[in-house]
């Protein structure tokens, strides 16, 4: 592992960037990015203040419900009670403010574009958790 090959004397920088890291990093990213798309920032600076991984579960079970009406649509399922719909109104009568936020950025798009952009936003809240463990477990390692 690459902290087993740290040199010593390299121990105090690695330390102080690791003490600082800020897990947020892949949101922001988005968020700055001038070529972002809106909505791709949009959700992103919704998701700054969001925990690490209940923001990721419920981004990705928001992207999973919405993705199952995408496919049901395209399937030329557009009964009121189908099941994706059942299952996301479901989702969204027991999901938090977080949920519901993002559905409200979304819920103008086709099922299609909504799916692609909660599949893609799901994916860097994921990142933002995985990397804020990876800092964490670095941070023990280096002391």
């Amino acid at each position: 592992m690459f902290l087993s090959r740290l040199d010593p004397k390299d121990l105090p920088d690695m330390r102080a960037w690791l003490a600082t890291y800020n897990y947020n990093l892949p949101l922001l990213d988005v968020v700055n990015d001038p070529d972002a798309n809106d909505i791709d920032a949009r959700l992103a600076a919704l998701s700054l203040g969001e925990s690490l991984d209940s923001g990721y579960y419920d981004a990705e079970a928001l992207a999973d419900a919405v993705s199952h009406l995408w496919a049901e649509v395209a399937c030329g399922i557009e009964d009121d009670g189908s099941e994706a719909r059942t299952e996301l109104t479901e989702l969204l009568g027991r999901a938090g403010a977080y949920t519901h936020i993002l559905y409200d950025e979304v819920k103008q798009l086709s099922p299609r574009s909504a799916a692609l952009h909660l599949y893609d936003h799901s994916k860097r809240m994921m990142d933002r958790a995985d990397m804020a463990r990876i800092a964490r477990d670095a941070m023990s390692r280096v002391g």
